[in-house]
């Protein structure tokens, strides 16, 4: 849809541009047949400023149509800046000839001509193409604010410019006739004003061309981005404009505690907050993440320990007296030799106490890892002891309301077992928690008496009737 919409808008351009073209080769006919005729420095000074406009005219339909090209490997934001570079071209065009003007103008007031014949149809010619500069000057302006071109943009305001030099040249061409001076005055005053307009146009292009950040916009998306609920800061905001597109790039800070998928969601609510102050804009965001003045102790080991290479779970970090203690789990997937995991581990330790100095004391209880695909073999109905004894130490568990769903599984050399219990829906999780934690250690220490190779016992707490 996006690239349809964009086809149709060059086509619109290029039909604008040529309508302009195919004007611009009517009234540079007639006024070369004008000039010819009057002699007139004024006329042929029009005639000039007419034949720039045809040239600079066919430069923008040739500009348009190169500008027009989809991005590719070698031009990734497109080929809109040649609209730029043709503006540049017209501005250089008018510059020649102002100065062309001015010469011969000086040259007339000094040595005046005597063969100057202004009739009825210089005039005439003069007053068609003031109406048709006017035509297509607002056509032209109309078109570069629908389509933010800056090549029709130049062509509108050489047609502006156009109106008022041939309304200079027509009252230099009245005044003439009580004084031959008017005629290279009058010429001299088109150039002046040829040259005046032509100042804003080439700055416009070579602020497009040196990616000028549009007025005031830079300001306002910074402003509008921190103001976005999960946002730490603005490390780095460009932006550029190439034609009528607008490419914004970013860096953005983010607290490192987050989890991926809320800091894609950040990302998204700050595009479409700049799509609001930008529609169509191009835009790359770069999140980075940054520590934060909420994270707690636990958070900052966790993200130690993680850019590490470690898996962890299980920190707690507690007071007595004045010393802080954190204590937590780690898995260690990279060997299974004792010595080169504590000694990996003790490196872990120093850095923590290092980069913390909060705490005060750490210990690290090493752990295998998780998240791995075991091969397993369900032995629940095969170990009769085991599930008796389990029946045992739950049915003499008061808190523990109703247990279902024993399951005895064989891996690797170990036996795991987990079950369901379900607990009264006024107990708190707190209250759960450490009730769990007790009959896990009670049902491993029993059953390990029974089997030497029970491993781990969970527990899966539930609300009573949960289904």
């Amino acid at each position: 849809m996006e690239l349809s919409k964009t086809f149709e808008i060059q086509k619109y351009k290029i039909k604008i541009a040529r309508n302009s073209f195919l004007v611009a080769i009517f009234i540079v006919s007639i006024k070369f047949v004008a000039a010819i005729l009057s002699g007139s420095l004024a006329v042929l000074s029009e005639l000039f400023h007419s034949s720039t406009d045809l040239i600079a005219a066919l430069a923008t339909l040739i500009s348009l149509h190169y500008s027009g090209k989809p991005p590719d490997e070698k031009h990734n934001y497109g080929h809109d800046k040649i609209e730029s570079f043709s503006a540049l071209f017209q501005v250089l065009i008018l510059i020649l000839m102002c100065v062309y003007i001015l010469y011969e103008a000086v040259e007339r007031v000094i040595h005046p001509p005597k063969n100057i014949d202004i009739d009825a149809f210089t005039f005439s010619v003069i007053l068609i193409a003031i109406v048709l500069d006017i035509w297509r000057s607002r056509v032209l302006k109309k078109a570069a604010i629908e389509t933010k071109s800056q090549a029709l943009e130049a062509d509108s305001l050489h047609f502006s410019s156009d109106i008022l030099s041939s309304v200079v040249v027509l009252a230099g061409m009245f005044l003439y006739r009580v004084n031959p001076i008017f005629d290279p005055i009058a010429a001299i005053a088109v150039s002046i004003i040829i040259i005046f307009t032509t100042f804003n146009l080439s700055k416009k292009a070579f602020d497009t061309l040196l990616d000028k950040t549009p007025k005031g916009l830079h300001d306002k998306i910074r402003g509008e981005v921190l103001n976005i609920n999960g946002i730490e800061s603005v490390k780095s905001l460009r932006i550029r404009s190439t034609g009528a597109k607008i490419f914004i790039d970013m860096v953005i800070g983010i607290a490192r505690t987050k989890l991926f998928s809320e800091s894609h969601g950040i990302l998204n609510v700050v595009e479409r907050r700049i799509l609001e102050i930008s529609p169509g804009a191009d835009i790359v965001i770069h999140p980075e993440p940054v520590e934060t003045k909420d994270e707690t102790i636990n958070d900052k080991v966790r993200m130690l320990v993680n850019e590490a290479g470690y898996k962890c779970h299980d920190i707690f970090s507690h007071k007595i007296g004045n010393e802080i203690f954190t204590e937590l789990h780690i898995e260690i997937a990279h060997t299974n030799s004792l010595v080169t995991a504590h000694k990996d581990i003790d490196h872990l330790e120093k850095e923590i106490l290092s980069k913390i100095p909060l705490i005060n004391h750490i210990k690290i209880h090493l752990d295998e890892p998780s998240g791995l695909l075991y091969e397993t073999e369900d032995i629940t109905e095969e170990s009769p002891e085991l599930k008796e004894k389990i029946n045992e130490v739950i049915n003499s568990a008061d808190e523990i309301l109703h247990f279902h769903d024993i399951r005895i599984i064989s891996s690797e050399g170990k036996i795991r077992v987990s079950l369901n219990c379900e607990f009264h829906e006024s107990k708190t999780l707190e209250e759960v928690h450490e009730l769990v934690t007790i009959y896990e250690s009670k049902l491993f220490l029993k059953l390990k008496k029974i089997n030497p190779k029970i491993s781990n016992v969970i527990i899966h707490a539930e609300p009573i009737g949960h289904e």
